[in-house]
């Protein structure tokens, strides 16, 4: 017989997915992060050799973005 351990459930905020064009999305204007040129650099290596493996976040509700404002740069950058 196992105990019974209670765990906190966490409530998904996913409330859709979908796919847009790079140059559609809106970055936040409030995004904080800054990368460098070698961040840059690396992310733009990783993408040109795998390619996307994660999706960037978006607010229904602001339209901005969340998260993935370089990955998005990048595919603008590349003509995507």
């Amino acid at each position: 017989m196992s105990a019974t351990v209670d765990r906190p459930v966490w409530a998904n905020r996913i409330v859709g997915h979908g796919e847009e064009t790079p140059g559609a999305l809106v970055p936040n204007p409030d995004n904080w992060r800054q990368h460098s040129g070698s961040q840059r650099g690396a992310l733009a290596s990783i993408l040109t050799e795998i390619g996307l493996v994660q999706t960037v976040i978006v607010n229904r509700t602001t339209g901005h973005l969340v998260d993935g404002h370089l990955r998005v740069e990048l595919a603008i950058a590349a003509g995507q």
